[in-house]
């Protein structure tokens, strides 16, 4: 198999690559993702798959969409995904596809998500807002301090700044659909007069 055939080894290099021809070093990328230096390193090395949280930051940082990112083909005016012809990556959540793919002019980003059983809970923090809809199974979230339990057909939305986990509760195979945008421009609030 050739890197070219191999999804997980072709997003460690083409990392690499966004990294080095933008001319930033490990520690530049990690003050504009959060993410160490040292994880970065270790994810351009292959040594450790990328979560959709750490591609996410990654993404918005170099201005690009989630699917630029790892490499996945994109339409000039739409983007559709055929089921079982998307292309599918390995991360530390689980098994996970593209489901968007207008490029750095479309601010919704969206995956299908197979959510491993055995994922940790890891919490995590980034910009925008994250929207996730279960399409089987059953999910625990935690969101600041607050847990709840999602089960098939329902859907949380929330300001992504907020601390927050999501998990499998067991049982058959836990399929999200996760998407996420960048917060929306408010405008100031103004006083009555």
């Amino acid at each position: 198999m050739t890197v070219e055939d191999d999804p997980e080894t072709r997003v460690a290099v083409r990392l690499g690559e966004l990294r080095r021809e933008r001319g930033l070093t490990l520690s530049v990328l990690a003050e504009r993702t959060g993410i160490s230096a040292a994880h970065l390193s270790r994810m351009e090395k292959g040594e450790r798959q990328p979560s959709i949280g750490s591609l996410f930051q990654i993404a918005r940082a170099y201005g690009l969409s989630l699917g630029e990112l790892v490499g996945d083909e994109r339409a000039a005016g739409h983007h559709v995904v055929r089921g079982a012809g998307a292309p599918v990556h390995d991360g530390p959540d689980g098994p996970y596809a593209m489901m968007t793919g207008l490029g750095p002019r479309s601010a919704l980003e969206a995956v299908r998500l197979e959510l491993a059983a055995d994922r940790p809970r890891r919490a995590v923090t980034h910009a925008g807002e994250e929207w996730v809809y279960v399409v089987r199974g059953e999910v625990g979230a935690r969101i600041g301090g607050e847990e709840v339990t999602l089960a098939a057909g329902d859907a949380l939305h929330f300001d992504a700044a907020a601390r927050h986990a999501l998990w499998s509760r067991g049982g058959p195979a836990t399929v999200l659909i996760v998407s996420v945008a960048p917060a929306p421009a408010r405008p100031p609030h103004s006083a009555a007069p």
